[in-house]
């Protein structure tokens, strides 16, 4: 089993944690994500590329294949790290944070996350987001984060906003015969410093530096 760099990092914000899922974390969340209704209801698959048009069983096997490729972070290009949010102790989402395929020469990294129905709209979710940012930002040396959302997904773009992403730009796509905008927004190192949210949270980062270190 490959060994994530990232095995000693942990991210607390309030009740809120963020680890490294083992394979019995990583087990319990695929299950959940591949759960019909459990992450989003019918009518809004289509805002998450890797549930839309998927059985549960492909959903489920993908979610497990996709973390435990994505452990090494070393082999390129890019690399994303995925973390379980965990509350009361047992996992109930996922936040990712990604640096992009030219860093570290640009330090632009994104995110993306999911959280079950009976954790949503508790603001776990902008908890989460902001776990991550203070890790890429005051650990990571990042210069830039990114987010893209459908214009319709108002959790997303509301996380977005009220941690102080700007909104930069928006495009048309069309996907299964539908077509969507798909929003841009960005938030600088400088702009997350000042965050008003940032100074209301406890923002708690512990076990970085061999990460820092293995992604320069």
């Amino acid at each position: 089993m490959m060994t994530s760099p990232a095995t000693q990092l942990r991210i607390d914000v309030g009740d809120v944690s963020l680890v490294v899922p083992t394979d019995t974390q990583l087990a319990v969340l695929a299950r959940q994500a591949a759960t019909p209704g459990a992450v989003l209801p019918e009518d809004q698959t289509h805002y998450v590329k890797w549930i839309d048009g998927r059985s549960p069983e492909v959903i489920e096997q993908q979610r497990i294949d996709r973390v435990r490729s994505n452990r090494d972070l070393t082999t390129g290009p890019g690399w994303t790290l995925d973390l379980a949010i965990v509350v009361g102790g047992s996992p109930v989402g996922l936040q990712s944070l990604s640096g992009f395929e030219q860093w570290p020469h640009r330090r632009i990294v994104g995110t993306t996350s999911w959280l079950t129905a009976a954790f949503q709209r508790r603001g776990l979710g902008t908890a989460a987001r902001a776990g991550v940012l203070e890790l890429a930002f005051a650990n990571l040396r990042a210069e830039k984060a990114k987010s893209w959302a459908l214009e319709e997904n108002i959790a997303s773009t509301t996380v977005s906003r009220r941690l102080g992403y700007r909104l930069i730009g928006a495009e048309v796509i069309v996907e299964h015969g539908r077509q969507l905008t798909e929003q841009v927004y960005e938030l600088s190192a400088e702009e997350w410093q000042r965050s008003p949210v940032r100074r209301h949270l406890t923002l708690v980062v512990t076990g970085a530096d061999t990460l820092a270190r293995t992604l320069g």
